[in-house]
């Protein structure tokens, strides 16, 4: 056997078990089809599925035709529906143009209204500026006029003072001047220049001893304070038995505030000083 006669017979081989293979799939998928139609003990057939499907079908159509009739009405009632509500948003349309013209208008008026508000309001600031302005130029009137007013009480209750100081200074001047006029009558009785120099003339005082030294100088209890100077002279005198007796004369030669040292004069010496002695720049 050649190889084509191999080839063949393994093409046979394999063709063999295609068919073979084929007639298993046929046997496999063999139905009696008038059972199928019939139906079987249990289950129904075709026949069977046929007849309830046709009456699913005519159940269907009977539901069709009544969905049909139920959308018709619901179309009509929705075009009458849909009528309304074109009407009515053919009103609301017109409402609502009218209300936009009438918030147009508010909002104009609202607009004018906010500016004169603010002008009324710039004006009621600048008012209330000038009030405060006013209230505090018052206020600064009354405190000048206050002042003003304890000014001229103070000026017053001044002229007042300067009146009855005047008064008293006028008094007081007429009372010198008489007393000027007395001192002059009195000099001219008593033959005294009154144009010489009073530097030597002591005032009239009256102290006493403090101390006393062998050579002559005696401390007195009279001083600058009291007017005297140096070069004045003062009388020593005692008081005896309700008398007054001369003891001597000194001259002044040292002076501090609140006493003096004097020196006695020779001629003019008549016992000797003794402390607590009576001192005077004239004697009576």
């Amino acid at each position: 056997m050649n190889l084509v006669g191999k080839i063949f017979v393994l093409l046979i081989l394999v063709m063999s078990l295609v068919f073979m293979g084929f007639s298993v799939i046929v046997y496999a998928t063999h139905k009696n089809w008038q059972e199928v139609i019939d139906g079987t003990q249990g289950r129904p057939g075709l026949k069977a599925q046929l007849s309830d499907a046709k009456a699913q079908v005519n159940d269907l159509q009977s539901q069709l035709k009544k969905l049909q009739e139920d959308t018709q009405t619901e179309t009509q009632a929705r075009t009458t529906r849909l009528a309304q509500l074109q009407t009515d948003y053919s009103n609301l349309k017109t409402d609502r143009d009218t209300l936009v013209n009438q918030l147009a208008g508010l909002t104009t008026q609202t607009r004018e209204a906010l500016e004169s508000g603010k002008i009324a309001q710039d004006m009621l600031d600048e008012k209330l500026k000038e009030i405060d302005r006013l209230r505090t130029e018052i206020q600064q009137a009354h405190e000048d006029r206050d002042q003003r007013f304890k000014d001229a009480v103070a000026l017053t209750d001044k002229l007042h003072e300067a009146e009855g100081e005047a008064e008293r200074l006028k008094a007081y001047t007429d009372s010198l001047v008489r007393l000027a006029a007395m001192y002059r009558d009195a000099a001219d009785r008593l033959g005294v220049d009154i144009h010489q120099p009073v530097d030597d003339i002591p005032p009239k005082l009256d102290g006493v001893v403090l101390a006393s030294r062998s050579d002559g100088l005696v401390e007195i209890s009279m001083g600058s304070d009291d007017g005297l100077r140096k070069g004045h002279q003062a009388y020593i005198y005692r008081q005896q038995n309700g008398q007054s007796r001369p003891i001597a004369k000194i001259e002044v030669v040292k002076v501090t505030p609140d006493k003096s040292v004097g020196k006695v004069i020779p001629e003019f010496r008549l016992a000797p000083i003794a402390r607590d002695d009576r001192v005077a720049t004239r004697l009576n």
